[in-house]
């Protein structure tokens, strides 16, 4: 229970260090029960706006659907993605023997990191909504295009093939990725 100050002399405004939240004739905060002190006594914050990010893989403000599509995306490509003759390949060794227009996958997946890194206000992450849209389906149509090519040349040499997990990741990736874009920098916040 918040203390109010004795005598009306002393109700100045104090602040939360936690917070930093002002509250007049009280010695303690409401919400977190610490101790109020002097505006001058408050801890320095390193964030200048609640509506900027401080670091590159702040997760608020709905940066973190979009990192975590873009992290599966580049994990993946490291990953078993398909299996001919007994022989397994990831997408890096389906791309350096000859799918060369796998690479714009990743690097789809990167350009979205960059984008993040790059926009950190609020506003700035709205406009870009639509362009980690189409980063994300930039990256599924290479990986589209190349499985069916796969797919086309196993059938016409009576090969088996199999898809791999990789293949699971990467499409899971670029599927939240395209699905945070709708969220990247948050709400709007109405009048108040």
């Amino acid at each position: 229970m918040p203390r109010p100050v004795e005598s009306p002399e002393q109700a100045e405004i104090l602040f939360c260090p936690f917070c930093g939240d002002g509250f007049e004739g009280l010695t303690e905060c409401p919400e977190h029960g610490l101790t109020l002190v002097a505006i001058d006594r408050l801890p320095r914050r390193g964030r200048s706006s609640p509506n900027e990010v401080d670091f590159f893989a702040d997760p608020r403000m709905g940066r973190g659907g979009v990192l975590a599509g873009a992290a599966l995306v580049l994990v993946g490509f490291f990953l078993p993605f398909v299996r001919a003759r007994g022989i397994e390949a990831s997408a890096l060794e389906v791309a350096i023997d000859g799918a060369h227009n796998l690479w714009l996958t990743p690097v789809a997946a990167g350009v979205m990191l960059w984008v993040l890194s790059a926009r950190r206000t609020r506003q700035a992450m709205r406009s870009a909504r639509l362009a980690v849209l189409g980063l994300a389906l930039a990256g599924a149509m290479p990986l589209i295009y190349t499985s069916r090519r796969i797919g086309v040349m196993a059938g016409s040499n009576d090969t088996e093939i199999a898809w791999l997990w990789g293949v699971a990741v990467i499409v899971a990736g670029l599927g939240i990725a395209a699905l945070a874009s709708v969220r990247l920098g948050g709400a709007a916040k109405g009048p108040g």
